[in-house]
């Protein structure tokens, strides 16, 4: 089979390329994001608890600001629903991401922006849903749920 690109073919490798290209940029943002809340403690004493699905895109795209509380010293544990599906039940996690405010109780369901997480943390929010009640069901049977859109 002949590889070559030639002007007939050209269009077909170049959308045939891009569409790989997608597919490598989702997998290695997958990768990157269930690697980034693996390597968080699991720790349940911790000022913050995030639950998170691997897949879940509000999961994904609430890291930065994750990273930005954790720099600033706040203690972050991250815990996936699917292995730990006991505290899952017990913290009543039906979306993710969930954010359990541990000194103050308060639950943020969906994704939050940075404000909003420091505001809960000083006590000042009560359970609320995130930015446009975004996020990723958990079904009862642990099984990833429909997301919202991102």
């Amino acid at each position: 089979m002949d590889f070559s690109l030639s002007t007939e073919m050209g269009p077909r490798w170049i959308m045939l390329l891009a569409g790989v290209g997608l597919i490598l940029s989702f997998a290695a943002g997958l990768a990157n994001s269930t690697m980034f809340y693996a390597l968080l403690p699991k720790d349940e004493n911790a000022d913050i608890l995030v639950f998170y699905q691997p897949t879940c895109p509000h999961c994904i795209a609430e890291i930065p600001t994750i990273q930005k509380l954790v720099s600033e010293g706040i203690s972050v544990s991250a815990f996936n629903v699917f292995k730990y599906p006991e505290l899952t039940k017990k913290y009543n996690v039906t979306e993710t991401p969930t954010l359990v405010i541990t000194k103050t109780g308060k639950v943020l369901r969906g994704e939050q922006d940075y404000e909003t997480i420091k505001q809960a943390l000083a006590g000042e929010k009560t359970e609320l849903w995130g930015i446009s009640g975004s996020g990723c069901a958990v079904n009862k049977d642990n099984t990833v749920g429909t997301c919202s859109p991102t």
